[in-house]
């Protein structure tokens, strides 16, 4: 098995059930559409409804039943020194690294991240960043920001081009990555933990290689602590859990551009 890591293994990760999302339509001090949530919640890793603060659960699924027939739809909001950008997409390729992408584009430094999708193949992507040159103080650059988002998503914006116009594109950095394997953490898929230094539009180019792999990004967990990475991948090809010998193949190709920069 390829690579090893330092952390400690976390626990399987478990759906939330029924009775969780009915305990947590109790708890609430006004009432919901009780079918419409739970059509929003079940499919949600449990930890979503243990560690998300209710108000932000309620955004998250207004932001989801104002979708229609959109292919995507995205809200930006601060929160104290960071930015917040909510997004539910429709099941897309690549959809992860598309939007990390577009973020490294506008000059954002992320600093956590959370992905999952329902039962009803909605994803919500969660996206934490700095606004160092505090561009986003601008309600019109927020504005031309999300137009730019969802033409990335649906493909008519081009990240890569974009990202190679940016200053820090020419001079990238390479550092070493640590990468651990596991099949313990999740009862359907493969969990790739990633460490190492941060740099320029990584969690882009970690997560393009995933999906050029052909795999499919279930779930991911992104923190970046200072200047170092801890992400951890939940991964599915067709799925299914990874073979031994796709996981070889992955851990060869994201060492190999760790060392290209």
């Amino acid at each position: 098995m390829p690579g090893s890591g330092e952390r400690s293994e976390p626990p399987i990760l478990s759906e939330v059930t029924a009775a969780e999302v009915e305990a947590f339509l109790k708890s609430l001090p006004f009432s919901m559409d009780r079918a419409g949530f739970l059509r929003f919640a079940l499919g949600f890793p449990r930890r979503y409804l243990e560690t998300t603060p209710p108000t932000e659960v309620v955004r998250h699924y207004a932001l989801m039943e104002s979708l229609g027939g959109r292919a995507v739809i995205s809200s930006i909001a601060r929160e104290e020194d960071v930015w917040k950008l909510s997004i539910v997409a429709r099941d897309r390729r690549a959809l992860f690294s598309r939007i990390a992408g577009a973020l490294s584009c506008f000059g954002m430094n992320i600093v956590a991240a959370e992905a999952f999708a329902n039962a009803s193949s909605l994803i919500l992507d969660t996206f934490r960043f700095a606004d160092w040159n505090d561009a986003f103080r601008d309600a019109g650059e927020r504005r031309r920001f999300q137009v730019f988002l969802e033409d990335v998503v649906e493909g008519k914006a081009d990240v890569e081009a974009e990202l190679a116009k940016h200053p820090e594109a020419a001079s990238l950095q390479k550092g070493p990555l640590t990468l651990a394997w596991s099949d313990a953490a999740h009862l359907g898929a493969t969990r790739l933990a990633v460490g190492g230094r941060d740099r320029f539009a990584l969690l882009y180019r970690l997560s393009r290689a995933i999906s050029d792999a052909g795999l499919d990004i279930e779930m991911a967990y992104i923190d970046t602590s200072g200047e170092e990475v801890l992400d951890e991948f939940f991964l599915t090809r067709e799925g299914a859990r990874l073979t031994a010998d796709e996981q070889s193949r992955l851990d060869a190709r994201l060492r190999a551009l760790a060392a290209s920069g």
